[in-house]
């Protein structure tokens, strides 16, 4: 037990005065003979013991009076266990350790950190004067901290300043680098007080328990206090969103998207009837309701179609929890826009299928495409205003007029798509003669690798051989998906020259045939791009078009030259992690504002690209270029790390047998705390008892 104001104590020998006045106050009575005296003692006989109790209750009462008031007035506390460590061990340095990880946000009411904070200044209260202390608030990246000292006023300041992060916790590392804190301290004794929530994720309990240099340089183990913040709970309950997934859901139409999302259920209860939302701003987009069963894993799907396209910034929500942080997961969605196609048909045919725009037409227009098509012959086509369009296809037209050629170039250096594909119709001097300047490379003469007539032409014909499929026009042609590319023959197809003279290495070739001919060239020819098929989009010199994969890829190649295929990977960034920028150009990032407000540390890199971070908040981060301007199509979402969303607790056995069996187990939380304080009763008793004593004399 301890005083606040010990020197009060002199008074509870004020407790003597009824006994000393008992004692003194004891007379012999002389002998007087007196017949009468006789019916006296009789009577004296029967009351003898009432008056003898009520004097005995009248002595303990004014005794508890004078012994209860100084001692009320010295403020008596019961000491804690850090404090019985102290008297036993006496004093020693000591290290704080505060918890600041994504799981100290847990509430019940009262976030568990702003009870560690509480728990951290009883610490520094607790501390002897002569005891030099430190702090240390852990996060994943800890800093070392200061050597231990005495201005206590620097200390508590560092605990009121302290905010929880939204990462994991290192307390393995911060209590290695308290313990080298506290080497720096003279004195004998070390102590390390770790004031966290104690969830398994930020022990690593296979490394060995912190040491620190003795007096003669030996490694000794300090003495460990456990202040455990969560009050001694079996189990945080938590339900979380740890996983998403954003895929376009072709079947619902043009911009349609497919939300999946995972949620986990870290409880030991089953959880019912969870709301799930998709929300941008404060619409609600979709929702619906999930059952999760205890320690288990859902999914859920929304089917979300939005009115337009452009960059969307929204998030996938869930009905909040203790942790509400990690039922709320953000994403950047780049929505198509809507597309005006001009389809120049250089063959056209009364039949159908025969066509020349006939599968093009079809596969622009099929469920789920943005793209809205007109389709003209070359003569009509031709002399459209181009402008009115984001896309313009040849599909096998003769080569255009110099007037039409100059109107087509100023389309796409204005940031216009083109697509060319060959054909008979197609004449390689008049089309290098009139668009070599804008095409990727020169055309030279037409191959055939086999007549449809001939017997052996199944084995003949040519198939492509190399695709670059970590381009984003071939990108989702993978696994099972190749086989719709790679399957596809060829009889014709038209020779390329090595590049085109006017502007040499702008053109990339995406595909090649077997004998390594181009298939698709690109290359960008001022604000726009321009795309090169040597082969024909109907089925004269190849069956591609009856292939699956050839839908999927025209409308791929409608995005990619109208500059609304997503080029850029999905950027996957955890809070407390770096994201390479990759801006298009020569576009340059000025800064990075997290959805706080804060800036992000930004670093540029010798290829042109910029590093972010390392980011410190989930949520949307939004990129401003040099032109002071947003650039939405860098914005980012950064996420939590799942494995802080479980609360999973270390045993208390487990800690104290990793610690060391000395290991001391501080009395923490409310419920260990006396709601009323001990000279509070103490005062009650002296009230009560001056009752009683008044009580008495009246009877």
């Amino acid at each position: 037990m301890t005083f606040g104001n010990p020197w009060f104590l002199l008074g509870a020998l004020g407790a003597l005065i009824p006994v000393l006045v008992h004692l003194f106050d004891r007379r012999r009575p002389r002998a007087h003979p007196f017949g009468p005296m006789a019916f006296v003692l009789r009577s004296q006989k029967r009351t003898a013991s009432r008056l003898k109790l009520k004097r005995l209750l009248l002595y303990t009462l004014r005794t508890l009076i004078l012994l209860a008031i100084p001692l009320a007035l010295a403020r008596p506390e019961f000491s804690r266990d850090a404090q019985a460590a102290t008297v036993t061990r006496g004093p020693a340095a000591t290290a704080i350790i505060l918890d600041a990880s994504l799981s100290m946000r847990w509430s019940d009411g009262t976030p568990l950190f702003e009870k560690g904070r509480d728990e951290a200044r009883d610490a520094l209260k607790d501390l002897l004067p002569e005891e030099p202390a430190t702090v240390l608030v852990c996060t994943g990246s800890p800093e070392t901290p200061p050597p231990p000292g005495f201005d206590r006023a620097r200390l508590r300041a560092l605990v009121d300043e302290a905010k929880p992060t939204y990462g994991t916790a290192d307390l393995s590392r911060c209590l290695d680098l308290a313990a080298r804190a506290l080497e720096e301290s003279p004195m004998a004794g070390k102590r390390l007080v770790v004031v966290s929530d104690m969830t398994a994720t930020g022990f690593r309990l296979e490394a060995p328990p912190p040491t620190v240099k003795g007096p003669t340089g030996e490694l000794v183990k300090p003495e460990v206090v456990l202040r455990d913040v969560a009050s001694g709970r079996e189990s945080l309950d938590n339900h979380a969103l740890v996983d998403l997934r954003v895929e376009p859901a072709l079947q619902a139409g043009p911009r349609s998207y497919q939300f999946t999302f995972t949620v986990r259920n870290f409880g030991a209860t089953p959880v019912k009837d969870l709301e799930a939302a998709v929300r941008v701003g404060e619409s609600t987009l979709a929702k619906g309701f999930v059952d999760v069963p205890a320690g288990g894993t859902t999914q859920k799907t929304l089917t979300v179609r939005f009115p337009q396209g452009g960059t969307v910034v929204g998030a996938v929500t869930l009905a909040p929890d203790a942790l509400a942080e990690d039922d709320r997961r953000a994403f950047v969605l780049p929505v198509p826009r809507g597309l005006k196609a001009l389809v120049v048909n250089g063959s056209p045919h009364a039949t159908r299928y025969r066509d020349e725009a006939f599968f093009v037409d079809a596969a622009l227009t099929s469920p789920g495409s943005p793209v809205d098509v007109a389709v003209r012959d070359a003569e009509v086509g031709l002399r459209e205003d181009f402008t009115a369009y984001d896309l313009v296809l040849l599909l096998n037209a003769p080569a255009p007029s110099v007037e039409e050629a100059a109107k087509l170039t100023a389309f796409a250096e204005n940031g216009g798509g083109l697509f060319v594909s060959v054909g008979d119709h197609v004449n390689p001097e008049a089309y290098n003669q009139r668009l070599g300047a804008l095409l990727p490379r020169p055309l030279r003469l037409v191959r055939t690798s086999a007549e449809r007539e001939d017997p052996d032409a199944e084995t003949k014909t040519a198939k492509l051989a190399q695709v670059q499929v970590d381009h984003p026009l071939f990108a989702p042609f993978t696994g099972r998906a190749e086989e719709g590319l790679i399957g596809a023959r060829f009889y014709k197809y038209m020779l390329l020259e090595a590049d085109s003279p006017s502007a040499p290495g702008t053109s990339q070739v995406l595909a090649t045939y077997e004998d390594g001919a181009p298939a698709v060239a690109v290359a960008r020819r001022g604000k726009g791009r321009v795309a090169l098929f040597t082969s024909t989009v109907d089925r004269d010199w190849s069956d591609f078009a009856i292939r699956t994969s050839f839908l999927p890829l025209m409308q791929r190649f409608a995005a990619y030259l109208t500059g609304s295929l997503e080029e850029r990977e999905e950027v996957r960034v955890r809070v407390g992690e770096t994201v390479t920028l990759r801006p298009e150009g020569t576009q340059k990032v000025a800064a990075v504002r997290a959805p706080d407000g804060s800036e992000v540390p930004v670093k540029a890199q010798p290829d042109g690209s910029f590093v972010a971070g390392p980011t410190v908040e989930p949520g949307v981060h939004t990129v401003v270029g040099a032109d002071g301007k947003p650039v939405a199509a860098l914005d980012f979402a950064a996420t939590l790390d799942p494995a802080e969303s479980d609360l999973s607790r270390v045993p208390q056995d487990t800690l104290t047998a990793y610690f060391g069996e000395d290991t001391v187990k501080a009395s923490t939380g409310d419920a260990d705390k006396p709601a009323v304080p001990l000279w509070t009763w103490l005062i009650l008793a002296a009230c009560l008892a001056f009752f009683f004593e008044g009580t008495l004399l009246r009877k």
